[in-house]
């Protein structure tokens, strides 16, 4: 299994969770929260444990992820993570970047950089906050960077950065069956490389299933051989 599925499953998957207070173990390890590092503009640091998290619905079943959604403008964190302990806050727009890992799985560390995000697909409209998300970063090439984030009401999306773009634009979402009304949202995000034309007409369902993110080193090869 690739390296994004293996962040992806294990990040997001493993939370999975309802935000109950977390538990410490005998090593001290806290569940659930994710211990998180916030490198900010001015160059100081923070650490401590990630208090942002958001609720899912189903049918009646409930899923709350205990990571940052679209719509958080600010990052909150515990240094150790009690119940009554003061968040200290920051805002997206005084973030860097932000490092974050499960003290269980220390060895596996996400990236996350605050970006101006698009969430509208193709030329369906534009759905633009007026400020900074704060994106797990999924894919990192010569010119392409590759992110994943959850809206409200739109759910869980994959986006893409490049150049002097203005926003993260939605390009695809995860674990969706690829049909050919998605292909052509996908001719229609990349209508600007008309190169990318015949490589996303002979996409296949496979092909998107066991990488989605082919897409997007296509099109960092495209833009790096130009």
């Amino acid at each position: 299994m690739k390296k994004v599925y293996r962040v992806v499953l294990i990040g997001f998957l493993l939370a999975y969770c309802h935000p109950v207070l977390a538990q410490q173990t005998e090593k001290k390890e806290v569940k659930g929260n994710l211990h998180t590092v916030i490198h900010l503009k001015n160059g100081e640091t923070a650490e401590g444990y990630l208090q942002n998290y958001f609720t899912v619905g189903g049918f009646a079943v409930s899923t709350s992820y205990r990571i940052p959604s679209a719509l958080d403008s600010v990052m909150r964190i515990k240094m150790d993570n009690k119940m009554f302990e003061r968040s200290m806050k920051y805002r997206n727009q005084e973030v860097d970047s932000m490092i974050t890992w499960y003290d269980a799985h220390p060895d596996i560390k996400m990236k996350w950089e605050p970006r101006p995000v698009d969430f509208g697909f193709g030329g369906n409209g534009s759905v633009i906050e007026d400020y900074p998300a704060m994106l797990l970063v999924v894919y990192e090439g010569n010119h392409v960077k590759g992110y994943l984030s959850f809206y409200p009401g739109f759910g869980f999306k994959y986006l893409f950065m490049m150049g002097d773009m203005p926003y993260a634009k939605a390009f695809l979402v995860p674990n969706q069956k690829f049909s050919e009304r998605r292909r052509k949202t996908l001719l229609d995000t990349f209508y600007m490389y008309p190169e990318m034309e015949d490589f996303i007409k002979s996409l296949t369902k496979n092909a998107i299933k066991e990488d989605p993110l082919c897409i997007l080193k296509k099109l960092d090869q495209l833009v790096t051989e130009e």
